[in-house]
């Protein structure tokens, strides 16, 4: 067997350092995956939650207002309850399309590595 020319042990040795550059950013990536996918279940079962129970509560005040004014302002109690819950609900649509259309960037830190590394490479290209 023939030793192995500079050039094959150059290519070898740049394959070898693009496969453990290439296993540090898939590592990272699954550690940011991992983290917002557990921040992710917390907030869903958080929110699933404050639904509920949030809507719970709502429809029993809303039925308690309607028992205590049955006999005078039923019509009215109605309309204002109406109108409360229909500007609750505009009030966090709209804060939900704020927030989704200001969302922060998924993988910061990889996307970040990733540029770094492309801006090393195109330096080292200039300078070759």
């Amino acid at each position: 067997m023939m030793p192995p020319t500079p050039l094959l042990a150059s290519v070898q040795r740049i394959l070898a350092q693009v496969a453990g550059l290439l296993g540090t950013h898939l590592e990272l990536f699954g550690l940011e995956l991992q983290d917002a996918l557990q921040r992710f279940a917390v907030n869903f079962i958080l929110g699933v939650l404050s639904v509920v129970l949030g809507g719970l509560c709502l429809a029993l005040a809303a039925v308690l207002l309607l028992i205590i004014f049955w006999d005078s302002h039923r019509i009215a109690v109605a309309l204002g309850l109406m109108l409360v819950y229909g500007g609750a609900a505009i009030g966090f649509a709209a804060y939900l399309r704020h927030r989704l259309k200001h969302a922060a960037d998924l993988f910061p830190a990889t996307c970040g590595e990733l540029a770094r590394d492309r801006k090393a490479l195109l330096h080292a290209e200039d300078e070759a």
